[in-house]
């Protein structure tokens, strides 16, 4: 099986699911690393110098190659489940996990190394970062609504009652 965890910039989809992999015993993967090391640029500099729209066609090229995967925990980037039919593809190839936290939770939980990380929210204030997520919030919720399982505010420190809300 595959899970594919989605949801907003900074919810905690890759430290999340490192934490799952392992107690699952599943092979980790990271969307945004696979496609860093595949073009040999940081999704930040493929995101300026090449414009959203083809950052997304190149995603959906890397969300592609994850068909020839049997099982492991896959973190997507925030906006990949709104492009194409990506989430369609996820969720006909495994489980799609929506960690759904609030956008001032997020904005607390990312240090200024976090935020700079993210093309979406790089170089704008905590508020300025709270207003971005709300409306990211508002646009890909109807995409994000689409997975098999909603874990509302996932504490970003791993306990028992996340995992029985993974396996469900």
């Amino acid at each position: 099986m595959i899970f594919f965890l989605i949801g907003l910039p900074g919810c905690g989809k890759s430290t999340l699911g490192k934490k799952f992999a392992h107690v699952l015993n599943l092979p980790f993967y990271d969307l945004d690393h696979m496609i860093e090391a595949g073009e040999g640029a940081r999704i930040t500099e493929l995101f300026s110098s090449l414009g959203e729209s083809k950052f997304r066609e190149i995603e959906q090229k890397y969300l592609e190659k994850t068909r020839t995967i049997q099982k492991a925990v896959i973190a997507t980037g925030g906006g990949t489940p709104c492009f194409f039919n990506n989430m369609v593809l996820m969720n006909s190839l495994g489980m799609s996990v929506f960690l759904d936290v609030p956008p001032k939770e997020i904005a607390l939980r990312l240090s200024e190394n976090g935020i700079s990380k993210r093309p979406i929210l790089k170089g704008k204030t905590r508020e300025e970062i709270c207003i971005t997520l709300e409306h990211l919030r508002h646009v890909r919720l109807p995409f994000y609504t689409k997975s098999h399982i909603t874990i509302v505010n996932p504490d970003i420190q791993f306990n028992e009652q996340l995992l029985a809300g993974f396996q469900k």
